[in-house]
């Protein structure tokens, strides 16, 4: 199956619930609704952005920021952006028999102080798309989903439309996570109280992220918070390579599962995931990738948030005879007070070689982001961020140029 065809799997799973519950709310013109049958949100994202000097590896560049400079002539300069940095539309269904349909399609696109005007990188794109039933009462329930969706191990990745809740931009760890980490299938949760202790556990299986991996392997750790869809094609260094988000090329299923536990004075969230995406490497092409993350986000005074996770695992692919470890973690300290909030999170971060030669082994980096969010009148945002990364490779003099970026932001939920 290729990645078009993932888009149009999710993309019919969703429009068809829509349809169908549009239909079955015109069966009776004169019954009284609590609720729309239907619903839609959106989030739109401006910036200026001054970023570079390296282009951004969204342009096959050496940037490890989601911005970048450009190339002149063999020489790196830096240039401000205007850019959509994110619109996204989430439609919204209640069907019959408690189901409930939603997704999320973003766009986005810039130009720079040149007038040159970035690619949309596979625009629409399907962020998920899916369909859930659930069975609750007061103390516990289940639920079932199918579709196009992201194991939700990220403790950054919680305000609307999958945007980080503290900065403008996610952790390395939690960028790659919403980079490869897209199947399509099932998903089961649990959720249940017992002696105030909240319990949430989930576990799922799904197809696509046969090549998972390959961005650690071949590009490493980048900061950005552009999310890639079902149907996205992501480059890759070398001119001309790319890899798709949906590329099933083995048949097996990737599996995930994750755990949240909560205490009952409410201080803090412990979030324990793996992943593994079963590759069989006698296919052409499937890397082996399986890893681990634990993260726990506490809030010992109010208004102070202190999150730290850790990522560890490996990936293998029989075509290039190559096996990598890769771990990342960030601690990341916030202050909200009113409509304020101040940020400051640190990124380590490294990819480890372990079939090549001692000179290409290792390629580690850390990056400092600090950033001000102002959110005004129930709907409006106002943040201003700085983002720092330097990244080194291990045995050779070749440079590894760091990267920084500067972000105005205004954002509009609506």
């Amino acid at each position: 199956m290729t990645h078009w065809s993932a888009i149009g799997v999710g993309l019919v799973v969703v429009w068809v619930a829509l349809g169908v519950a549009a239909a079955v709310g015109a069966q009776n013109d004169y019954a009284v609704e609590p609720e729309h049958i239907l619903s839609l949100r959106a989030l739109l994202d401006l910036r200026i952005v001054s970023a570079g000097p390296a282009p951004s590896w969204t342009d096959r560049g050496s940037g490890a920021t989601r911005y970048g400079g450009v190339d002149d002539d063999g020489h790196s300069e830096r240039v401000t952006r205007f850019s959509i940095a994110e619109l996204a539309l989430e439609p919204h269904a209640r069907l019959p028999w408690g189901l409930t349909a939603h997704a999320q399609v973003n766009w986005e696109g810039n130009v720079d102080d040149r007038g040159n005007v970035d690619p949309t990188h596979d625009a629409p794109r399907l962020v998920e798309g899916w369909v859930e039933k659930d069975w609750s009462n007061e103390t516990n329930g289940w639920a079932l989903l199918a579709g196009v969706s992201n194991p939700s191990f990220s403790l950054e990745h919680g305000a609307p439309a999958w945007t980080p809740r503290y900065t403008l931009t996610p952790s390395a760890l939690n960028t790659w996570l919403w980079e490869e980490g897209r199947v399509l299938g099932l998903r089961g949760d649990w959720w249940g109280t017992a002696r105030d202790w909240e319990v949430h556990a989930f576990a799922g299986a799904g197809w696509g992220p046969d090549q998972q991996g390959i961005l650690l392997a071949e590009r490493g750790w980048v900061l950005s918070d552009w999310l890639a869809g079902e149907n996205s094609t992501i480059v890759l260094p070398s001119a001309g390579a790319v890899t798709h988000e949906f590329d099933e090329r083995d048949g097996r299923p990737a599996l995930y599962a994750g755990l949240d536990v909560r205490e009952p004075w409410k201080l803090g969230d412990l979030r324990l995931g793996y992943y593994d995406n079963l590759g069989n490497q006698a296919v052409t092409g499937v890397w082996e990738t399986r890893y681990g993350v634990a993260g726990l986000a506490v809030q010992p005074l109010r208004g102070l948030d202190v999150v730290f996770q850790y990522l560890i695992g490996e990936t293998a692919t029989r075509d290039a005879t190559s096996k990598y470890t890769f771990q990342a973690l960030y601690p990341l300290v916030s202050y909200r007070w009113r409509n304020h909030r101040l940020t400051v999170r640190y990124d380590d971060f490294r990819v480890e070689d372990h079939e090549n030669e001692p000179a290409e082994a290792q390629r580690s980096g850390e990056a400092v982001t600090i950033a001000y969010l102002f959110e005004f009148w129930l709907r409006h945002r106002l943040a201003l961020e700085f983002l720092r990364v330097e990244r080194r490779r291990s045995g050779t003099s070749q440079s590894m140029p760091s990267a920084d970026q500067i972000q105005l932001s205004y954002r509009f939920r609506f």
